[in-house]
């Protein structure tokens, strides 16, 4: 392989009770080679709910109520303290339970303090409770999204903004820092349905899929399909790269059903990091693996076993 790919691992965000398994976490991803770390989003979790889970093949979630759940930005602000090198990612946001601007602001706030390494992943979200409980349009988050976005890189690269759409219209205001990355941090998609391959072909700097339900080669048709229709826009050739988020579980003592049904990687790590060259051959750039984990000596070994035995085999 040719081509230079990167390796990111999710922060122990969910369900740790010790908070300094961040920081433990974040530092063994640096001093191990590995390329970003990221943090996942959600703003409040109802107690039950009967929406579907779009990424378990009988759509329960993943993570159980009561557990702690972490803000992904103020996470990320503490990590680029004690970093250096890594790239700081958020996987994804959930830009319409959020006003754009507001956003914009801790993206740039971010991305000038830790010297130009944030990244941008965002969704519409699938979770119509936590929508009606913060009062908000559950169902029209993707035309909201897309809004959003479009409001964003205004506020990331105009000295004041003028924007009128059809849920945001704002003129006569400024939103200072701009980012430190020019013209904005990246921009990753999430999800895997028409409309966000649509959405990454006019927004995307990377397109963000998990690894369920999907072949190396129906992946790459996407993404040559996707990359037409950004040329279509005006955008060049090539214009979105191809990441994919990735559930691994490298415990001793793996929950084999839970990985069938969620699509984690399980078993020898040269098997896995065979998998993934398939994937690698279809045009992934960037891994991120989000380690299946019971506590943070799961994790760990996660990361240590990715870095020695998974990595190392698919750097070219």
């Amino acid at each position: 392989m040719l081509r230079m790919i990167e390796f990111g691992v999710s922060l122990p965000t969910i369900g740790m009770d010790d908070p300094s398994a961040v920081r433990l976490v974040a530092e063994q991803a640096e001093a191990s080679g590995l390329d970003s770390v990221w943090a996942a989003d959600h703003v409040v979790l109802p107690t039950s709910h009967t929406s579907t889970y779009p990424y378990s093949a009988d759509g329960e979630f993943l993570i159980a109520p009561g557990l702690p759940f972490l803000d992904q930005f103020t996470t990320l602000a503490y990590v680029a303290g004690f970093t250096s090198r890594v790239k700081l990612g958020t996987a994804v946001t959930l830009l319409p339970l959020r006003h754009p601007l507001a956003v914009a602001k801790t993206t740039a706030t971010l991305d000038v303090l830790s010297g130009g390494r944030s990244i941008l992943g965002v969704a519409a979200g699938w979770l119509r409770e936590e929508f009606e409980a913060l009062g908000l349009d559950f169902e029209h988050r993707g035309a909201i999204l897309d809004e959003s976005l479009h409001l964003m890189r205004a506020a990331w690269t105009e000295q004041e903004i003028r924007f009128e759409g059809r849920f945001f219209d704002v003129s006569g205001v400024q939103s200072y820092p701009h980012p430190a990355q020019a013209p904005h941090p990246p921009i990753w998609v999430g999800g895997h349905t028409k409309p966000v391959v649509r959405r990454a072909a006019r927004f995307g700097d990377a397109w963000f899929p998990p690894l369920f339900g999907t072949t190396p080669q129906q992946l790459a048709d996407s993404h040559s399909a996707m990359n037409e229709e950004a040329a279509a826009h005006g955008r060049g050739d090539n214009a979105v790269s191809l990441s994919l988020r990735v559930l691994v579980d490298l415990r001793s003592e793996p929950d084999l059903p839970g990985a069938e049904k969620r699509g984690a990687l399980t078993g020898e790590p040269q098997a896995i990091a065979a998998t993934l060259g398939q994937y690698a051959e279809a045009g992934v750039s960037h891994f991120v693996f989000l380690p299946q984990a019971r506590s943070l000596a799961d994790v760990q070994r996660t990361i240590d076993v990715l870095s020695t035995k998974v990595v190392p085999g698919l750097r070219p």
